[in-house]
C-alpha cells in the first residue's frame, strides 16, 4: 500500500518506433572512400610514417553511409627521419618485415636493387591491413578498393608495397595457401613479388590505372542488396542489418574470385 507522498510507479522509458528497414540495390557507383590522417605539430612525433584510415561506405541519402570495411595505409618519407626501419621497427612486426626488405636496416635508404625497378624515386606506401565485411569477400572488392585508394594517395611516391598473406603462422591458418590466393589477388592491380613475402607495384607506370579500368569492367554488373535499418535505442543513425549478393531481381550471382 503506498502513502500519499509515494512517488508514482515507474514507467518504461518508450523509444520511438524505427522506421521499416530499407533495401537497396548497390553497385561499385555507389561506394564512398573517406579518408582520414592525424598530422602532429610536436617535431617528438616525427618519425617519418604518415598513418591514413581509409573507410569504405555504401552511398545512403546522397552521402556517406554506414561502413563496411577499412584500409590502413603507411606513406613513409625517407627524408624526414633518421632511419624509416627503425621507424616501422617501433610500429609493428608486420611492417618492420616488409621495412627491412625494402629499405638498407644500416641507413633507412631504400635498397638499390628496388630503386632500379622504379620508374621514379619518391615516398613509399605500405597497405598496412585491408579488413571488408565478410557478405562481400570473394569478389575482389577490397583489392580494388584499395587500388583506388592506392590511386588517390600515390602521388609523390616511388613504390607501393605489402604483404599478400598472414605474417604469422596459427593453427586456424593454412599459410601457404593463404599467400598464394591472396597473391593471386593482388596481383590484379599490378603487384609482383620482390622478395621475402613483399611485393612491390610502380607507381611512375601505368600499370595500376589499366589494372583498375580492367577491375572496374569485371565488377561493374555486381549488384548487392544491402539492407538498412535504424535502432532508434541505440540513438538515430543506420546500420547495414544484411547483404545479399544479387542482380537485384531475385538471381544470385555466384562469386567471381578472391
Amino acid at each position: 500500500m503506498t502513502g500519499r507522498d509515494s512517488a508514482p510507479p515507474a514507467v518504461p522509458a518508450q523509444h520511438p518506433q524505427a522506421p521499416p528497414p530499407v533495401v537497396e540495390c548497390l553497385g561499385i557507383d555507389d561506394m564512398i572512400l573517406t579518408y582520414s590522417s592525424e598530422h602532429w605539430t610536436d617535431p617528438w612525433h616525427e618519425d617519418g610514417v604518415q598513418h591514413w584510415d581509409v573507410a569504405l561506405h555504401f552511398k545512403e541519402d546522397g552521402g556517406s553511409g554506414p561502413s563496411f570495411g577499412s584500409i590502413q595505409i603507411c606513406i613513409a618519407d625517407e627524408y624526414r627521419v633518421a632511419n624509416l626501419v627503425d621507424s616501422f621497427d617501433n610500429l609493428s612486426s608486420d611492417l618492420y618485415r616488409i621495412a627491412r626488405t625494402l629499405f638498407e636496416p644500416a641507413t633507412g635508404s631504400l635498397r638499390d636493387d628496388v630503386q632500379q625497378l622504379l620508374a621514379l624515386q619518391g615516398k613509399t606506401i605500405i597497405v598496412d591491413r585491408v579488413t571488408l565485411d565478410s557478405r562481400l569477400r570473394g569478389h575482389g572488392l577490397g583489392v580494388y578498393l584499395t587500388g583506388h585508394a592506392l590511386d588517390y594517395l600515390h602521388q609523390g611516391a616511388g613504390v607501393l608495397a605489402l604483404f599478400p598473406g598472414p605474417l604469422e603462422r596459427d593453427e586456424h591458418t593454412d599459410h601457404e595457401q593463404a599467400r598464394v590466393s591472396l597473391g593471386r589477388a593482388w596481383a590484379r592491380i599490378g603487384f609482383a613479388p620482390y622478395a621475402d613475402g613483399t611485393w612491390i607495384l610502380d607507381p611512375g607506370l601505368l600499370t595500376l590505372e589499366n589494372a583498375l579500368r580492367d577491375e572496374r569492367k569485371r565488377l561493374q554488373n555486381h549488384r548487392w542488396n544491402v539492407t538498412f535499418s535504424e535502432d532508434p535505442a541505440r540513438g538515430w543513425g543506420s546500420t547495414i542489418s544484411a547483404i545479399a549478393t544479387s542482380a537485384c531481381d531475385g538471381r544470385i550471382v555466384p562469386p567471381g574470385g578472391p
